[in-house]
């Protein structure tokens, strides 16, 4: 026996133990290929001392050539965006079988080895003993063998799926799956004895994804004490091979994937959660979800969608959702609103759909405005609040922002202490309240003389040092007094309802100044007689017609702005005297921001412009309002003082049933008119 037959030896030896720990369960065509270039190095460069082998050499080179050509054909022809079932693919897996099955590195250095073994070695020496032994432990893997005669006394399950070969973290295990394993799919459940948590028993857990890395196929498997609870009875783990992963049926009707949604991911943070969405579960924005922490059950809102790409190696390449949610807090149910909780949830927990909550109570000044999407959670407001502290209403047209106003008076109107007095452009007010029988400040002649003679005011004041300032005092006195007297008026009767139409759709320097007159004198006769004892509420429809923005008045500055300063002063001072706005408008960018900014409570449908979405995120957060554009009808965000939850979320009007609109019909005044117009009500 040559030196070199003995040197090929030693290596033959220390690649076939090399066989025992690589591939002790699994197979890759790139060990296919490794194990036949390292034999073809070998043999090659020795051919001339490898004469004993005779046509066997051949033998042995053609099929360690033919079996690394399989597996580099197998890797070259398998395409993972193709169905698993193309002819392409079919043929890559047929041959990765055969490189895998006939190729590894045991069966190959076993061949090589033999022959060496038969024609190199003595047969009666104790060299050949030793080889021959060691040539069973190739051949016969002990240790599998080992745990398979083991498991016959123990009465062991089968081989299982897979093996754990990670940890994530507390809830994600990494499984490689074997493979000749049985059929596995997302959301199938499984159980398993890890090798580090023996004191914790057998764990059951959800399959949450399947990939394909490194030409093997593993999952992520998700643990949690909820998947615990759904399986009544505990298995005996006396017959598990640690890390072993068995594949297992669910009782029937658990419920447990109808309310499951998926697991945090990275970058979460106290106020806003990310999590992969992985779920049978359809999920929506304003979707309620829960998170335990602590033990406690913290409830989130979904506001945001992101699709990504993870890329794994050689190319393969997994999609996934990531959803965003907002901190809503702990429910409190004897206080009816959530609480914020200060803390993050732990990476891979698991997110469910919320729970449903008892019936919540309500007092007599609040009334529930709609409840979260797809929950019975509900959003509670209180009217006194809401009106003393103004509020405003922000949606573009088909949201539902006004049959929600409107639904809004009603509820303010429940309350016979308060009288309500609407400014409206549309036109819609007089006919949506048959039911109501709506008053009015002035009889229509009356009405019309006071526009006509505010804008005669303002072209005499046009005239600067040549106006005729007793005209204008006289004028000014006369539609002060037809204003407040109407307004008095309407105070001590018996409407609670008001309906003051303006006549134009251009904010002229008369319909500025009569508004502010109105307003004035709603804000004297609180100071002065406390309104007689009722809480007042203003109503501005298309409030830009009313208090604009200053470049959106349509008049000049010179005109404009002491008149919407006087408004807002008024805005200012109101709620110290129960009296207060309902502010109703399409867009924020062309109403008076001074106005705005003293509304508590905002409600906000569906809005697209950049401006307004600007503005809003002041109140309710950046995060939150990119989901302004993706709002359904009827759904809204709400913040603000009058709402018992004070963080800002999103909502779901009910479907509100007006009463049938009648033609609209001028409404009495408050009292007989005079008959001279300019005198007003007496």
């Amino acid at each position: 026996m040559t030196r070199s037959v003995c040197i090929y030896s030693r290596y033959f030896l220390s690649l076939a133990f090399l066989s025992q720990v690589v591939e002790h369960y699994f197979t890759k065509p790139a060990d296919v290929i490794s194990a036949s270039v390292a034999i073809l190095i070998l043999i090659t460069p020795i051919q001339s001392k490898l004469e004993k082998f005779g046509r066997w050499y051949y033998v042995l080179f053609f099929y360690s050539a033919a079996m690394g050509i399989s597996a580099v054909a197998s890797l070259a022809l398998l395409n993972p965006t193709s169905p698993e079932d193309s002819t392409r693919n079919k043929w890559a897996k047929a041959l990765k079988q055969i490189a895998t099955s006939f190729g590894n590195s045991r069966v190959q250095f076993f061949v090589a080895f033999v022959l060496a073994l038969l024609f190199y070695v003595d047969s009666q020496s104790t060299y050949f003993l030793v080889l021959f032994l060691f040539l069973a432990f190739v051949l016969l893997d002990p240790w599998r063998l080992f745990f398979r005669i083991a498991s016959t006394f123990r009465n062991k399950k089968p081989r299982g799926i897979g093996r754990i070969f990670g940890v994530q973290s507390k809830y994600l295990f990494l499984v490689k799956l074997f493979d000749d394993a049985p059929s596995v799919a997302e959301f199938d459940f499984v159980e398993f004895r890890h090798s580090m948590n023996d004191h914790n028993g057998v764990q059951r857990g959800l399959i949450l994804d399947t990939c394909l890395l490194n030409q093997e196929q593993w999952v992520k498997v998700l643990v949690c004490p909820e998947i615990q609870q759904i399986f009544p009875n505990e298995p005996d783990n006396d017959g598990y091979d640690a890390d072993a992963v068995f594949k297992i049926d669910a009782p029937n009707g658990n419920g447990y994937l109808a309310k499951f949604v998926g697991t945090i991911y990275e970058n979460s943070t106290i106020s806003t959660i990310r999590f992969i969405y992985s779920s049978r579960v359809e999920i929506f924005d304003g979707q309620l979800l829960e998170v335990e922490i602590s033990g406690k059950k913290i409830l989130y809102q979904v506001v945001q969608g992101i699709t990504k790409i993870e890329l794994l190696e050689q190319k393969n390449e997994t999609g996934y959702i990531i959803g965003e949610a907002i901190q809503l807090g702990m429910w409190k149910q004897a206080e009816g609103k959530f609480e914020k909780y200060g803390w993050v949830p732990s990476i891979n927990s698991p997110v469910y759909i919320a729970s449903e909550i008892a019936e919540t109570n309500t007092t007599d000044k609040e009334y529930v405005l709609g409840r979260v999407p797809n929950s019975n959670f509900p959003v509670i407001l209180n009217r006194d609040v809401a009106l003393s502290h103004h509020t405003a209403v922000i949606g573009v047209t088909g949201t539902g922002k006004s049959v929600f106003a409107r639904n809004l008076i009603r509820e303010y109107l429940s309350d016979p202490d308060v009288k309500v007095i609407c400014i409206d452009f549309t036109g819609e007010y007089i006919g949506k309240f048959p039911d109501i029988n709506p008053g009015c400040l002035l009889s229509k002649e009356a009405e019309e003389q006071c526009f006509r003679d505010l804008d005669k005011m303002e072209q005499e004041r046009a005239k600067g040092f040549k106006a005729d300032e007793d005209f204008v005092k006289q004028k000014r006195d006369e539609v002060w007094k037809c204003v407040r007297d109407g307004a008095s008026n309407f105070l001590q009767g018996e409407p609670q309802l008001a309906i003051l139409e303006l006549p134009d759709v251009f904010n002229s320097p008369g319909i500025l100044e009569y508004t502010r007159m109105l307003f004035w004198a709603i804000l004297d006769i609180a100071k002065k007689e406390g309104s007689f004892g009722k809480k007042v509420c203003l109503v501005l429809e298309e409030a830009h017609t009313i208090v604009p923005e200053w470049n959106f008045a349509g008049v000049s500055d010179k005109v404009s702005g002491p008149v919407l300063n006087s408004i807002a002063q008024i805005a200012l001072q109101g709620r110290k005297y129960n009296v207060g706005l309902l502010v109703i408008a399409q867009r924020t960018a062309n109403v008076s921001k001074t106005i705005l900014t003293q509304c508590n409570t905002i409600v906000s449908f569906q809005v697209f412009d950049r401006t307004s979405s600007e503005f809003l995120a002041n109140y309710f957060g950046q995060v939150i309002i990119e989901a302004l554009p993706n709002l359904k009808s009827r759904q809204a965000i709400v913040a603000g003082k009058a709402i018992r939850s004070v963080v800002p979320m999103i909502f779901e009007v009910p479907d509100i049933q007006e009463p049938a609109a009648v033609e609209p019909v001028q409404p009495a005044a408050s009292s007989d008119a005079s008959a001279t117009p300019t005198s007003g009500p007496v």
